[in-house]
């Protein structure tokens, strides 16, 4: 009933004082599309921000031992300092989408620092298996046979 009344004096206020009326909704519009546009600006910013910090994985025996076989990089080409990185991690059969391994949507963090332009790496352990995936799956397709991808990679940067 209340969006009725609010009509009504809109109408009465737009049809009594029409440039005035005209006057505000122009300087309601201009005000709206300038946030509008401040926050898809910051918006933007924030994803180039995120882009810019790459997390890769290979599992790696060479490097890591067999307990801790996921060797994980993460390198920071932002501006900005890193001071945390959240991650999952998944493990794939070639040509499949279905997972044999998945940490979850954010599965995996690293606390470490990393200044501008500079870069870490660790050894990690598997995650777990996913969800319906059987013994025998995992028995036929090791570990090392599979293509493991870090997926929702989720940079956390210190205040300026």
């Amino acid at each position: 009933m209340a969006w009725v009344i609010g009509i009504g004096i809109f109408l009465f206020l737009l049809f009594a004082f029409p440039r005035a009326m005209v006057g505000l909704i122009v300087l309601c519009a201009v005000v709206i599309g300038g946030f509008l546009l401040w926050d898809n600006i910051k918006t933007d910013a924030r994803a180039r921000l995120r882009a810019a910090v790459t997390v890769t994985i290979s599992h790696d025996l060479e490097l890591c031992s067999p307990e801790y076989p996921l060797f994980i990089r993460i390198h920071n080409g932002s501006e900005d300092t890193v001071e945390k990185v959240s991650f999952g991690i998944v493990g794939n059969r070639a040509g499949y989408s279905d997972p044999l391994y998945d940490s979850g949507y954010l599965g995996y963090s690293s606390d470490k620092i990393i200044a501008s332009g500079e870069g870490w790496a660790s050894c990690w352990t598997l995650p777990r298996t996913a969800y319906g995936t059987s013994e025998q799956r995992l028995a036929l397709y090791l570990p090392e046979t599979l293509v493991w991808t870090v997926k929702n990679s989720s940079p956390t940067f210190r205040s300026r």
